[in-house]
């Protein structure tokens, strides 16, 4: 027990380091795409600049800028495209020459330096012949496809009326390190303080993306990492540069369209306030509308005035700070998993050479934790670890029997609830740093040590409980096979809705009971934790206590034949149990709002589990003496 509070001590030190850097960096900005806000101003008859004061007045704080292409000045007529075919010599008899006509001169300095930087050496003797420019000898889709960087006009109007730009530029065939360079440096030139990748590859992707990060730290700009997006590059950028990182939130029309508008707004505040997203790029709602842009405002101002009542601001967005952890910090919190991985083994195995090999094994893993694999490993096995010593310590550790029964399982859940947290706060303690705070790094044994503790448990308990051998030689019934195909359907899926993009969505009701609790709560607890494995596990120590009084030995026939059941329910409440663990898994979440996350859901998870043992008490037979 002194060990498992130093573990909590140190790892607790850690993690409020980590606290202090995530409090240093709650300013977010709403942004919003310039070809929208165009559009709205223009359905309602105001003007631009009228427009975005409107919407600034709101929240509004960033305009998102996407690069402009050659084809689209030749749609407006601002350019005519043209080729003629010219003698060349006897294996090839004519080649295809194309020029630009330039009915707009003003476009031209930016489609001379965007053929430039698409095409380097081949647009080196371009020259202007009165309106017409003379163009490589390359197919007349890639002159359309040529990125011309961002629209000056737009750029100069979202810094006049002081708003933060954010620069979209996609990845075209054939960039170069120095192409790569060009364009961002152009992007910088533009006014752009934010980087953010459009289309399916991150600028510069693959052999070039050393030049994007590179250019990216040398001109101040930050990489907006899109969250869920699957960007080839991207966790490259966030992997080699965390400290230049924000992180962004967007949703399409089409998913807003399926919102209403309260749960539109719940949507982008959760984004800024559970997941440290410091961008929200917003997108209207309803985009008919008597007034759209006014509507539009309204909806920027309810997002706005949710996140500064949640205690975060509206403001210009920042990397995070590094938390300046020592490293032999990490070392001890190793040595100290080392120690309290090797009791929850102890009190499992009895072969001495087995615990003999165990403690050398974990004593090295401990030492290991000098480096980011050996911290990885050593908090997936504590991780499942304290979980185990919480189970192993309901029956060592054991409330009076004075106590009413209910009594003594809450305090029993309540002391096995502290391992747990103990062990979340040990994953977030010694996973501490920047590449975590991004998503850039996360902790890759969440999956294991949701679902392989209940596995220890379920079968260290039915071990301990029943005569299991006997069991397995007996007959099947139809009822243990539908009981066992429900526990691995429920598995099942449990397993695959792990994760925050897992592909398994809640139903329409969970959806409206999880809105409830996140209108009615703090901040919304686990459905599976207060709803499932809580309430389970205090009606299977209720259970224990009053079937099993002393060691493992049931007082009577009635009561050894609930020992199996009694071992199924403890099961089950290993869930929730390794759910507050995976709780404080998610890294990139502020480490606070977890805390209380799991305070919530064993208060909840208390009361739904007292009425559920009063209700199950009074159904299952009195106890023989």
């Amino acid at each position: 027990m002194p060990v498992v509070l130093l573990t909590a001590l140190v790892a607790s030190y850690s993690v409020y380091k980590r606290h202090q850097v995530e409090s240093k960096n709650k300013a977010t900005a709403l942004a919003v795409e310039y070809e929208t806000i165009e559009a709205l101003a223009a359905g309602q008859g105001l003007p631009l600049d009228r427009a975005i004061a409107e919407l600034k007045s709101q929240g509004l704080g960033a305009v998102v800028l996407s690069e402009e292409f050659i084809g689209e000045l030749i749609n407006q007529g601002r350019l005519t495209l043209s080729s003629t075919s010219v003698p060349a010599g006897e294996a090839q008899p004519t080649i295809k020459l194309s020029s630009l006509t330039f009915n707009d001169l003003s476009v031209f300095p930016r489609v001379q330096r965007g053929l430039q930087i698409r095409f380097g050496a081949l647009s080196g003797t371009l020259a202007p012949r009165g309106k017409v420019l003379s163009l490589p000898p390359v197919s007349a889709q890639l002159i359309r496809s040529t990125s011309i960087g961002l629209n000056p006009t737009q750029a100069g109007t979202a810094q006049r009326n002081g708003l933060m730009i954010v620069a979209r530029a996609s990845n075209p065939s054939g960039a170069s390190s120095q192409a790569v360079r060009q364009t961002l440096g152009w992007a910088k030139e533009m006014g752009a303080s934010v980087f953010l990748p459009q289309g399916d590859q991150v600028l510069g992707r693959r052999d070039a993306l050393k030049a994007t990060t590179e250019s990216l730290k040398g001109l101040g700009l930050l990489y907006a990492t899109p969250e869920f997006a699957k960007i080839g590059g991207d966790a490259n950028v966030v992997e080699e540069q965390p400290e230049n990182i924000v992180r962004l939130h967007s949703a399409q029309v089409a998913e807003l369209d399926k919102l209403s508008l309260p749960a539109a707004v719940e949507r982008y505040v959760k984004a800024a306030r559970e997941r440290n997203m410091r961008i929200l790029m917003v997108r209207p709602v309803s985009l008919g509308a008597d007034q759209p842009l006014s509507n539009f405002g309204t909806f920027i101002r309810a997002i706005s005035d949710g996140i500064r009542n949640e205690g975060a601001q509206i403001g210009t967005p920042h990397g995070f700070e590094d938390p300046k952890i020592p490293r032999p910090l990490f070392l001890v919190l190793g040595l100290l998993g080392a120690a309290v991985s090797f009791g929850a083994v102890a009190s499992l195995v009895r072969d001495r050479k087995l615990l003999t090999v165990a403690a050398v094994l974990l004593g090295l893993l401990g030492l290991a934790c000098w480096v980011k694999s050996g911290q990885q490993v050593m908090a997936l096995v504590v991780s499942m670890a304290l979980p185990v010593i919480g189970f192993l310590a309901i029956d060592a550790l054991r409330p009076s029997t004075s106590l009413p029964t209910l009594v003594r399982a809450l305090i029993a859940f309540l002391m096995v609830s502290v391992f747990s947290l103990i062990g979340g706060l040990y994953v977030a303690g010694m996973l501490n740093g920047l590449p975590y705070y991004v998503g850039g790094d996360e902790f890759r044994g969440i999956k294991i040590s949701l679902f392989l503790p209940v596995l220890l448990i379920g079968a260290a308990y039915t071990m301990r409980l029943t005569d299991w051998r006997s069991t397995l030689k007996g007959s099947i019934t139809w009822g243990t096979v539908l009981l066992g195909l429900f526990l691995i359907a429920g598995f099942g899926l449990m397993i695959a809705r792990t994760g925050n993009d897992s592909g398994v969505g809640a139903s329409g009701i969970e959806v409206l009971f999880r809105n409830f609790l996140d209108n009615s709560l703090f901040v919304r607890p686990r459905t599976k934790e207060f709803l499932v494995g809580h309430p389970a596990l205090i009606v299977g120590i209720a259970m224990l206590y009053r079937y099993v009084p002393q060691g493992d030995a049931a007082s009577g026939p009635r009561s050894r034949a609930l020992l199996g059941w009694i071992a199924l329910v403890l099961a089950i409440g290993a869930v929730g149990q390794t759910d507050i663990v995976n709780t404080l898994c998610h890294l990139h979440i502020p480490a606070a709002l977890s805390v209380v996350r799991v305070l919530i859901g064993i208060f909840l998870g208390c009361i739904v589990g007292s009425v559920l043992w009063i209700a199950v008490s009074r159904l299952l037979p009195k106890p023989e003496n």
